[in-house]
């Protein structure tokens, strides 16, 4: 239904109930027309209009202001159902039951749910299988808690796209059932009675005792669709269909989804519930700058509002783009030296280089968050905005994905993710960054461009659907009374050809079948010339074997259009894992990537010798390189043994990649906050390199260890604490 209102007049109402003095001259007039605006609309909460809801919280923000008329402002806040807002208000007795009411079993005294809220944990507290689609400030994963803290299941899974999401939800579910349930983040750690794992879904295969998981959830459930997430759809589908296969019951959750299939609908058994249902109002505020001024405008935007106090995330398209914000507003707004942060400044410089642009912008109280950083820097930053230390984050889309944080500005510079359009959805999800229920009432987004046209949006879920969105590679992960006639008759070639056995291409995950069995024939027919190359076994192979191996990848498992950033050939490619495998010092790597640009004749720049040599060592020699050499090392392993030849054994090396060199439980503390040259510290402290494989038995002796006995910094000691507390 239309507002009764025009559009001259709605921006008045809004200006009188954002100024405090504004409401306390004329607070019973503002409580009138506030509830002629709602009555107009009438209907239930559920179908109350988004903006004139946002009328009720931006009220609520002031309601100390309204004086008497308080009470009125109350009674709409609890007729739309946002209890949480009624919290330490005097209540009716009738309103204070409604209030008990939206209370979860066995949380805490202090959680009450907002209407929607309690709709759907009732539905999932009666056994449904529930997807919602809910603005980001809706309280989605507040339902999960509650679930868990009903005890009625001994295995929890929830499952999270990013490994910054990881220690998020682990740090939230260890404050709260620490005690009571283990977490586990790792396939190699051993589960108990009572487990609540936290993975992504390619850890989901691996996991001991997975398949014991009674409840489980996924987060941002759009990447199930291969459009939204093409690189990594195909392991959350798999994880999906793994967990439910024993009819584990299931919730998922994400923003701003219109429909979904109806065969998940009905093969899986699924209650979907979408809403707009807001706890924040947002205000779309358009900046206005001269083409060419863009800079500007943001260095005086930021410069306004981190005066009040007001916390601000710039999100930018890129890296580069985000680094060179940073640094602007860093150099612009000539701010004093942040003292309390100067340790960290000066560790990060040591430790990775000080003309670093990171560096610069911390010391000035700039975060920067990108997916080339390290981890543990990404949740240093994260934390330290959260805590207000920082007051501006400049981030890429790492950090929108779910990341929690406590913004209350969001300044969209780029309307580009990438070298993409920013379309709908991802404007829509970045928007939703804005504000926080039960911290700021109203949330505002500074947008540089017009915002995209509004779309619906579908997701498409593969599993469910095995339509041609499905892949082989994924159908392949299906038992075969779960296929439907034409997935199975895509399938049938597979199982009738005798190149590779089928448990290597299913072992293979995500790895185009129809690639593999190119690359077994190619083996089979040059074999005489190929396997003195890949018959290795060693730790280290020789510069000709590693360049055979890097050959092969290229050529036949890397298709051109999924080439990660990092190595622009498979010479490169070998040089880069070469120097990797010779030299494991991060700062030396970066030294040496700074003297490659004066060889090549390139202007030097410690930035890009930076962030070049962190994006490599994250996103290929610990992932694509690993993943990808032992998917080569079971194919050689399945054509040679045919043919009678002593096969290669790449797990060594591919181990030794995927854990930067160090033991793996070393390693895994990056995840936790503690940085790679941190952990190697701990190494001897802890028991030297046999006692630190595992992850759970380094999180043991982490507990125990006198930190007075270890030389560290005080910035490297301040880290081991804070991950001690939050264990």
């Amino acid at each position: 239904m239309a507002i009764a209102l025009s559009s001259a007049e709605w921006e008045a109402f809004v200006a009188r109930l954002a100024d405090p003095d504004a409401v306390r001259r004329d607070p019973f007039g503002l409580a009138r027309d506030l509830c002629a605006a709602v009555n107009a609309h009438g209907g239930a909460a559920e179908e109350f209009p988004t903006d004139v809801q946002e009328l009720v919280i931006r009220a609520r923000e002031h309601r100390e202001a309204f004086g008497p008329a308080a009470a009125v402002i109350d009674g709409l806040v609890r007729e739309r159902g946002l209890f949480p807002y009624l919290e330490g208000v005097p209540l009716g007795t009738a309103d204070r039951i409604a209030y008990e009411l939206h209370r979860p079993f066995d949380l805490d005294d202090s959680t009450v749910f907002h209407r929607l809220q309690a709709h759907v944990y009732h539905l999932l507290l009666n056994g449904a299988n529930v997807a919602v689609s809910a603005p980001t400030s809706f309280g989605k994963s507040l339902v999960i808690d509650a679930v868990i803290a009903e005890g009625r299941h001994a295995r929890v899974a929830i499952i999270v796209p990013t490994i910054a999401l990881i220690d998020e939800t682990r740090r939230r579910l260890a404050h709260r059932f620490g005690t009571q349930y283990k977490i586990v983040t790792h396939a190699d750690q051993e589960p108990t009675e009572r487990t609540i794992y936290v993975l992504t879904p390619e850890r989901v295969p691996q996991a001991i005792g997975i398949e014991e998981v009674t409840f489980f959830a996924i987060d941002e459930f759009y990447k199930l669709d291969p459009r939204l997430e093409p690189e990594r759809s195909e392991a959350l589908n798999e994880a999906l269909y793994r967990l439910h296969r024993r009819r584990a019951q299931f919730y998922l959750l994400g923003p701003n989804i219109d429909r979904i299939p109806a065969a998940f609908t009905t093969g899986y058994e699924c209650t979907f519930v979408s809403t707009s249902f807001a706890t924040v109002a947002t205000e779309i505020v358009r900046v206005v700058a001269v083409p060419g001024q863009e800079q500007d405008h943001l260095v005086r935007l930021v410069g306004e509002r981190t005066a009040l106090r007001e916390p601000m995330l710039v999100y930018c398209r890129s890296p580069e783009s985000a680094r060179t914000v940073a640094r602007a507003l860093a150099r612009a707004l000539q701010r004093p030296v942040r003292g309390e942060l100067v340790p960290a400044a000066e560790w990060v410089g040591e430790a990775y280089h000080r003309e670093w642009s990171f560096v610069e912008a911390l010391t000035a109280g700039i975060g920067l968050h990108h997916g080339r950083m390290p981890r543990a820097l990404q949740q240093f930053v994260t934390g330290e905005f959260n805590a207000g230390r920082l007051d501006v984050l400049v981030c890429t889309s790492t950090l929108i994905e779910g990341v929690n944080t406590t913004a209350k500005n969001v300044v969209i510079y780029d309307h580009f993710v990438g070298n993409r359009p920013l379309e709908y959805f991802t404007f829509h999800n970045i928007k939703g960054r804005a504000g926080r229920m039960m911290r700021h009432f109203v949330g505002r987004v500074y947008l540089f461009r017009n915002e995209p046209a509004n779309n619906t949006l579908e997701v498409d879920i593969p599993v469910a659907t095995q339509a041609e969105s499905a892949s082989d590679a994924l159908l392949l992960q299906l038992d075969n009374e779960d296929l439907s006639d034409t997935a199975r008759g895509r399938l049938d070639r597979y199982y009738d050809q005798e190149l590779l056995p089928m448990w290597v291409l299913k072992e293979n995950r995500g790895i185009d079948p129809d690639a593999q069995l190119r690359l077994a024939a190619h083996l089979r027919d040059n074999a005489q010339a190929l396997w003195p190359q890949l018959k290795w076994r060693a730790p280290t192979p020789n510069r000709d074997e590693l360049a055979a191996v890097c050959d092969l990848l290229w050529e036949f498992l890397l298709p051109e259009r999924q080439r990660p950033r990092g190595a622009l050939s498979s010479a490169q490619l070998r040089l880069r894992v070469a120097r990797f495998a010779a030299e494991h010092d991060v700062r030396k790597l970066i030294d040496a990537e700074i003297e490659n640009q004066s060889e090549r004749g390139m202007e030097r720049d410690p930035d890009a010798a930076v962030e070049d040599t962190l994006d490599f060592l994250r996103n290929w020699a610990t992932y694509h390189f690993p993943r990808l050499l032992m998917a080569l090392s079971r194919i050689q392993e399945a054509v040679f043994s045919e043919l009678q030849l002593p096969p290669g054994d790449y797990r060594a090396l591919a181990t030794q990649c995927e854990n930067y060199f160090l033991p793996h439980g070393i390693a895994a503390l990056d995840e936790y906050g503690i940085p790679l040259q941190v952990g190697r510290r701990l190494i001897e402290p802890l028991g030297g390199a046999e006692a630190v494989q595992r992850l759970d038995e380094v999180l043991a002796q982490l507990r125990t260890l006198k930190l007075d006995s270890v030389p560290l910094t005080r910035f490297e000691r301040d880290l081991v604490e804070r991950a001690l507390q939050q264990l």
